[in-house]
């Protein structure tokens, strides 16, 4: 990801192009794209990930949940390093296809540690992807994707992977190359990626782990029920780190994916 993501320290954030999304175009107006739920779902799977000793970016910090919500499945993220904070609700009907991507960022500037803040909301059902976003000055504005409907969505961290691992349910050598809706990038675009599972490997505090490739590279981590544990540039669980979290950056607020631009 570039931007607000690890610029230089991880391909944890740093996409390669396989294939390039189609052009994006200017909405007459900013589409209301509410919440598709009606409660938040009981939380399934929480995590914290974190720097391991071996990792460049010695600070990053990431929280996720994987929750259930009647036939959806909802994914939360947050990740923290000194540069600023990312939050994002994915929302996922019950084949696993991505519905909704609300996603916030945060980047200290001159006003004060949480000057730079953005707000985007993603709406993944139609023939396009449309985009209703409000940038740092507090311009609103909506924008249409072209593309193929992505059927997975990459966003800042490792934990939102967890979703397309489980649905590929891949063996050892599968691939499956599908459009991607990817937000890490200050532009979103759809592309073609190809995720594959690459032999299981046995790592030094993790145990056997499965080890799945995005873009040919940036090799993720996960167990045996395909929820993403680390990756091969340090990213570790928090348990697994010696030491104290880092401290934490200033708080932006709860995730509220009703929120709209």
């Amino acid at each position: 990801m570039r931007g607000p993501m690890l610029l230089i320290a991880s391909a944890l954030l740093l996409p390669s192009c396989e294939c390039e999304g189609g052009p994006r175009r200017a909405l007459d107006s900013v589409p209301r794209i509410p919440y598709p739920l009606e409660g938040e779902g009981e939380v399934r799977v929480s995590r914290v990930l974190r720097s391991g000793p071996e990792m460049r970016e010695p600070n990053v910090v990431e929280r996720f949940e994987v929750r259930e919500a009647g036939e959806h499945t909802v994914i939360r993220v947050r990740q923290e390093w000194p540069r600023g904070t990312a939050d994002l609700d994915v929302v996922f009907d019950s084949s696993g296809q991505p519905l909704r991507v609300w996603k916030r960022t945060t980047i200290p500037d001159a006003s004060g540690p949480l000057g730079h803040r953005e707000l985007r909301v993603y709406d993944l059902t139609g023939d396009e992807v449309r985009l209703a976003e409000r940038d740092p000055t507090g311009a609103r504005s909506g924008v249409a994707i072209r593309g193929p409907r992505p059927r997975a969505v990459i966003g800042p961290g490792r934990g939102l992977l967890t979703a397309w691992l489980r649905r590929a349910e891949l063996a050892v050598g599968e691939r499956l190359r599908e459009p991607v809706l990817d937000v890490r990038e200050p532009l979103a675009v759809v592309r073609e990626v190809t995720l594959k599972r690459e032999p299981d490997r046995e790592v030094e505090g993790l145990g056997t782990v499965r080890v799945y490739t995005i873009y040919g590279r940036e090799p993720v981590y996960a167990d045996d029920q395909n929820v993403v544990v680390g990756d091969m540039f340090g990213l570790r669980p928090a348990g697994a780190v010696e030491g104290p979290l880092p401290d934490p950056m200033p708080d932006p607020g709860p995730i509220d994916p009703r929120e709209l631009p």
